[in-house]
């Protein structure tokens, strides 16, 4: 028990581990946000003070600029400057100290410079920046001279108002001193900085040299952002534009050390690690006595409970005292009950409690189990409806109701066949499930459960006759899944009480409860409309010659939003709507124009195209075909209509007539599917038809099956006897493929040859072909 032990002495140190390293990261991260938060809003105040401070001065220094300007004896020297003297610049040094400025100029009315106390601008010439005055008159304008940064204030000096004999400009340096002394103001290190190029120029600075150089570095690295590593250290940086003459672009930059502030706290997180410290050193004591405590009792508890989870219910409880001991006197307790209850569980979960027969959940989950090992059997599920037990229940109650459906229940038990799984679904509902049946055996079946539920039966002194309805669907043919195969078996027996029939198998035509086959309805039409179809094709091969000699059409729908919808969905929905003669005419439409195409290519492949049974009864259809074949120039023996013996079972009369139309034309006619309709040798024979094919069911294992290959040897013979070419379709495989050369078979068809694909793509698969192709006698 020595890892029970270690677990529980890990659990208690990496839980409080956890919980300490939480609240210190917690409180770590809080003083840091706290601090930032903190320099953040010390840095706007600092960047208010700063403006306040430079609107005062800038205030100032303007109203001392205008006192300067009114002065006469400035007027004076002004209106007399022209003789060239060096009067005014005296007159103007004079009143620069006077003013404390570092640069005055004085200008005549058209902005020409009249004298400077500083250079470089001499007198006579123009002062580049007159066109500015006016901005410099507001106070606006820093200017930039020789790398020295002057606040410049103008102002025009009247003799008398409103006349402007000239223009008096007094500049005050914005250097380190007058920046440090606003810095004492905000609390925060402040930079005049030049902005060229993407990097930053430091022109004036409250830092020394190495401060204003790695901050200027800081910035051209990082752009402005508000958090900058400088020297080691996180400095919070806000950065302002300030007014300039010229293209020169200046920013103020406010800077605050966030280190310096954080270290004010390293105490307080000095005095938390040593509070963690200690609370993990007891701790670690506390869970090593709590573990070795619980650990020597415990191991015997855990044997125990480990038995009982794998299901030994035969080993006794572990004798302890203490809590443990009662823990293990109660799980005893519970042990006992769980395995009681366990059983009761088990059977009512799978089980009705009424008949004792297995429920839909177990019925649901042997059929899932059967149909992963079906390896190719055929399964039929029976689904029993008792017809009036509603008035059952309403005339003689509940009670009695019940007692019918336990006798029903005992004698489907009793008299079914072999071990075929019986169920009770709910309500009136039982279900069979046969396995290994083949289709004519599942009829005959279905009518034998129906005549042991239809025995008279004695409820309360009464003889009740009852009769049954039953709904089948067969795997592989109605679904592969459980699901879907009860559901459906169920549809079934609705359709049978539509039609007042004992029984009936699932026919997806008549389902009207799929809600993707009422979408389908009606979107068909616009599908052709839209160009959501595609012409897929098939090649057939002549075994004799082993040359592929011709194609079948096929049409594919690719929705947008439901995919690949298989044709087996959408064919019959065409059909019950009527659109399937706006599907026939897409596909003549399409399948002739690839067939031109392919002729010009110099290939002569026979199109094969399939008709359904409402394009049998279709007067007009042999007059369209022909039009087409016109239209597109292709002979009638370029094409192979291919018709079901099951649609032409339909309307025999009207078919056959039809297909002596399309006969006369010179098309050929291929009887599809053969040996799944109900077609007799005497209307084989009356067929217009010249070729045969046979259905995918006989061929898929006709290497394997005995019965199959006798059924396929014998239709091969009996086309060639009746003058037919016999064409196999659904070959798989190569050894299907010697068995149907071996038999005589004319043509193949299937995934062994080639997949559909779509039209676009046959000219490159024929080029890739090992097969030899039929091409045109003059290409």
């Amino acid at each position: 028990m020595g890892s029970l032990r270690t677990r529980i002495f890990a659990l208690f140190l990496v839980l409080l581990l956890a919980v300490l390293g939480l609240v210190l990261g917690l409180v770590s991260r809080s003083t840091y946000q706290h601090t930032l938060v903190q320099i953040q809003q010390q840095l706007v105040a600092g960047e208010r003070v700063f403006a306040n401070e430079w609107q005062s001065r800038l205030l100032a220094q303007q109203q001392l600029t205008e006192t300067v300007a009114s002065d006469f004896g400035l007027k004076d020297e002004v209106a007399n400057a022209a003789d060239g003297s060096d009067s005014l610049r005296v007159t103007l040094i004079n009143y620069r100290e006077r003013s404390r400025a570092q640069l005055a100029m004085a200008t005549d009315a058209e902005g020409s410079l009249l004298a400077s106390t500083d250079p470089p601008w001499a007198f006579g010439e123009a002062w580049p920046h007159r066109e500015l005055l006016d901005e410099v008159q507001s106070g606006q304008g820093l200017l930039l001279v020789e790398g020295r940064l002057y606040q410049l204030h103008a102002t025009p000096i009247h003799a008398p108002r409103p006349v402007v004999i000239g223009w008096l400009l007094l500049g005050f340096a914005v250097d380190d001193e007058a920046l440090r002394h606003v810095a004492g103001l905000t609390g925060a290190s402040l930079s005049l900085m030049r902005v060229e190029s993407g990097g930053y120029q430091p022109l004036a600075s409250s830092l020394d040299a190495d401060g204003r150089s790695a901050l200027a570095e800081a910035l051209r690295h990082n752009g402005r952002s508000g958090s900058l590593q400088i020297e080691g250290r996180e400095q919070v940086v806000l950065e302002r534009d300030l007014p300039a003459l010229g293209d020169v672009a200046l920013r103020v930059v406010l800077q605050q050390s966030l280190t310096e502030a954080l270290a004010d706290y390293r105490p307080l997180q000095w005095q938390l690690a040593g509070i963690v410290l200690l609370a993990l050193v007891l701790a670690a004591l506390g869970a090593f006595a709590v573990a070795s405590t619980v650990s020597r009792p415990l191991a015997a508890m855990v044997e125990y409970v480990r038995r009982t989870g794998e299901g030994d219910y035969s080993l006794p409880p572990p004798q302890a005292g203490g809590e443990i001991g009662l823990l293990s006197r109660e799980f005893a307790a519970m042990q006992r009950g769980i395995a009681e209850r366990e059983e009761a569980i088990r059977h009512a979960a799978f089980h009705d409690t009424l008949t004792g027969l297995p429920n839909r959940p177990r019925f649901q989950h042997t059929l899932s189990t059967v149909l992963e090992h079906a390896a190719g059997h055929r399964i039929a599920v029976l689904l029993m409806d008792l017809d009036h037990f509603s008035e059952i229940n309403d005339t003689l109650g509940h009670v009695a109701g019940d007692q019918l459906l336990r006798q029903i229940g005992e004698r489907l038990d009793e008299q079914r066949r072999g071990q075929d799984p019986l169920a009770r679904l709910g309500g009136d509902q039982f279900a069979l499930l046969l396995v290994g049946v083949d289709a004519p055996e599942v009829l005959p079946l279905a009518q034998h459960y129906r005549d042991v539920v239809r025995q008279p039966l004695l409820i309360e002194g009464i003889a009740l006759e009852i009769d049954a309805t039953v709904g089948i669907a067969m795997y592989p043919d109605h679904g592969e899944h459980a699901v879907t195969l009860l559901q459906r078996a169920e549809v079934a027996m609705y359709q049978a009480k539509d039609k007042h029939l004992p029984y009936a198998v699932y026919n997806p035509q008549a389902d009207r409860h799929s809600l993707l086959r009422l979408t389908l309805m009606s979107e068909l039409r616009g599908a052709i409309e839209r160009g959501q179809l595609a012409l897929y094709v098939q090649p057939k091969l002549d075994v004799a010659d082993n040359c592929i000699v011709g194609l079948e059409c096929l049409v594919r729908w690719i929705h947008p939003q439901h995919g690949f919808i298989p044709p087996d969905e959408f064919i019959g929905l065409a059909e019950q709507t009527g659109n399937i003669r706006h599907l026939t005419a897409w596909v003549l439409e399409e399948a002739m124009a690839w067939s031109r195409r392919w002729q010009d290519a110099g290939f002569a492949l026979k199109t094969a195209i399939n008709l359904s049974a409402v394009d049998l009864i279709d007067p007009t259809l042999s007059d369209r075909v022909a039009k087409l074949l016109a239209r597109h120039g292709l002979g009638a023996e370029s094409l192979v209509l291919e018709v079901t013996e099951s649609a032409v079972m339909l309307d025999p009369d009207r078919s056959v007539a039809l297909l002596g139309q399309l006969r006369g034309l010179g098309l050929r006619l291929s009887i599809d599917d053969y040996g799944t309709g109900y077609s007799s040798m005497a209307q084989l024979k009356r067929l217009p038809v010249q070729e045969l094919k046979i259905d995918k069911a006989f061929v898929l294992d006709v290497a394997d099956n005995e019965d199959d290959a006798v059924i396929v040897r014998s239709t091969i013979e009996l086309g060639h006897n009746m003058g037919l070419q016999v064409v196999a379709e659904g070959v798989e495989h190569e050894r299907g493929f010697a068995k149907l050369r071996q038999f005589g078979c004319d043509l193949v068809q299937g995934y062994w040859l080639a997949k559909p694909m779509p039209a676009r793509e046959l000219q490159d698969w024929l080029a890739a072909s090992v097969h030899a192709v039929a091409r045109r006698s003059d290409a």
